[in-house]
């Protein structure tokens, strides 16, 4: 995929808003502001989400070591950020800030490219005099950068179709990621070794209800990063949550078989699954 820049947008009135201000006037306030600002820096790129990902004992202590800050002081501006609803719990392993994707500037290696150049030529513009020549190279230049981004597209869009064209032979069901981030594809391979780890559980009916929650809660849906930790938690808390006496569901017929196996014991229900 195409390098992509990015850059934190900081209002003029960050410094005014009520919440900072009251987070200032708290005994080592600047600190915990400072903390706000790089947790920012990191949830940029992930779609305004902070993962906890089992590194460290808790969330504080692996942002702590993330930001390269006290555990206590990261705890403080954590609990703090969730009074003022700058950051909601999503589940165990996700936190949200609610102000990143405001404060969050993007674009594309070649966009950067273009804006450099394009600010080049209106310096050139503003001498007193430009020859006919060096219009044609500054015309000329700008459309091999145009040309450039295209090919760019083309090459992503590329990429794109032959990860699709590979993965939908071996895929049983499609998650929705959050908008922008496309589909995550549940292939058989790892759902067969998912019924491995939660025997007690019906996996494929788990995965159905999965696909169904996401879509409709739009706001709770994950990044590609974040979407395994996802998968493994809803097992794990569906599983804990069943009856002691309770006896797997998942037939063991099917157990350990190859891919081609399984889809064609299980054609019957999951024919219409790949939609």
């Amino acid at each position: 995929m195409a390098k992509r820049y990015y850059w934190l947008k900081l209002p003029d009135g960050f410094f005014r808003q009520k919440a900072i201000k009251k987070l200032r006037k708290i005994a080592g306030g600047d600190t915990y502001t400072i903390i706000y600002l790089k947790m920012l820096l990191v949830a940029m790129k992930q779609d305004g989400r902070l993962y906890f990902e089992g590194v460290e004992a808790t969330f504080y202590d692996e942002l702590a070591l993330d930001l390269d800050e006290e555990v206590e002081n990261v705890r403080v501006t954590v609990m703090f950020l969730i009074q003022q609803d700058l950051m909601q719990l999503i589940d165990e392993t996700e936190y949200s800030l609610s102000e990143c994707a405001k404060m969050t500037g993007s674009e594309s290696a070649s966009a950067a490219r273009v804006r450099k150049y394009r600010s080049k030529e209106a310096l050139q513009c503003n001498t007193d005099v430009t020859g006919c020549n060096e219009v044609k190279q500054i015309c000329n230049g700008e459309i091999e950068i145009e040309k450039e981004i295209e090919l760019d597209k083309e090459k992503d869009n590329k990429n794109i179709s032959l990860e699709l064209k590979d993965s939908k032979q071996n895929t049983f069901i499609s998650l929705p990621l959050v908008t922008g981030s496309g589909n995550y594809d549940v292939t058989f391979d790892y759902l067969n070794s998912l019924r491995e780890l939660f025997p007690a559980l019906d996996v494929e009916q788990e995965f159905r209800s999965m696909a169904a929650w996401l879509d409709s809660h739009p706001r709770n849906r994950k990044t590609p990063r974040g979407i395994k930790r996802f998968i493994t938690g809803w097992l794990e808390r569906s599983q804990n949550s069943m009856p002691a006496s309770r006896t797997p569901q998942a037939p063991a017929a099917t157990k350990n078989m190859s891919t081609n196996q399984y889809m064609e014991a299980t054609a019957g229900w999951c024919e219409g699954m790949g939609d």
